[in-house]
């Protein structure tokens, strides 16, 4: 579009080619997700999210409402996805160098808790920095009824800047890099540049959760009152900023 108008816009999605392509794909992955075979790995049952609906028009120009509930299953919707041998399934990180159990325990370890730092906090340098978690040695009947999650809250950024940063937890901090292929490395937030082409800078909010009671059970730090938390800038994070962080126990559905 000659604007700059992409997926990346609401309005303007529809015009992009790539939009279905990405689409698909993710519901391709949620698909292989939901195959594992774990239990945690379940959609949600709640009214709230099987009920939730959205108004399209569908081939006549007639606005029709879909609702969650109608789309989960695809064969239902008269399609599937070809079967593909996928490796990774049978792979899980490996603990980092020296890290996990042989790793120091992040409650001892020199850093400022998150009630220390000045909020929001800006991405022009790394932070580190230790948070509090609800609950430590947690039984597996209590991790059945509510996952650990990480929430990065309201991660404000200009969204016509590419922008990059990864989120990594108990770095056993021994001068070796810290890669995806590693437990500790949770992910990476990614922003792909978009916008109206305007000279004006829209800065968009975004909160991003980590489920994090799997990973913690890799490092055999489900014991440690304290998680350490490294955020690392990799692009375009001078003007970036993040409101809270905060580890919570939210209910599985």
């Amino acid at each position: 579009m000659p604007k700059g108008e992409d997926m990346g816009n609401f309005y303007s999605a529809g015009y992009d080619p790539l939009f279905y392509g990405h689409h698909a794909n993710v519901d391709r992955m949620w698909k292989i997700w939901k195959g594992m075979d774990r239990k945690r790995h379940q959609e949600p049952t709640s009214n709230d999210w099987l009920l939730a609906s959205y108004v399209f028009y569908d081939e006549n120009r007639n606005l029709v409402g879909v609702y969650n509930k109608d789309c989960v299953d695809t064969r239902k919707m008269g399609y599937d996805y070809e079967r593909s041998d996928i490796p990774w399934i049978r792979n899980r990180p490996n603990p980092h160098p020296n890290g996990g159990k042989k790793g120091p325990k992040a409650a001892k370890l020199p850093k400022p808790k998150v009630e220390d730092l000045k909020f929001p906090v800006k991405l022009d340098q790394m932070v580190e920095v230790r948070v509090l978690r609800p609950a430590s040695k947690r039984t597996a009947k209590e991790k059945e009824k509510e996952k650990e999650v990480l929430i990065l809250t309201e991660i404000r950024y200009d969204c016509e800047r590419f922008t990059k940063f990864d989120v990594i937890i108990n770095d056993p901090d021994n001068g070796v890099e810290v890669t995806p292929s590693d437990t500790e490395f949770l992910g990476s937030f990614s922003q792909l540049p978009h916008g109206m082409g305007s000279s004006n800078v829209e800065m968009m909010n975004v909160c991003m959760p980590f489920a994090i009671t799997e990973r913690l059970e890799d490092l055999k730090a489900e014991d440690d009152e304290y998680l350490l938390v490294k955020i690392v800038p990799k692009a375009g994070c001078q003007d970036v900023t993040i409101s809270n962080i905060r580890v919570v126990l939210t209910p599985v559905e």
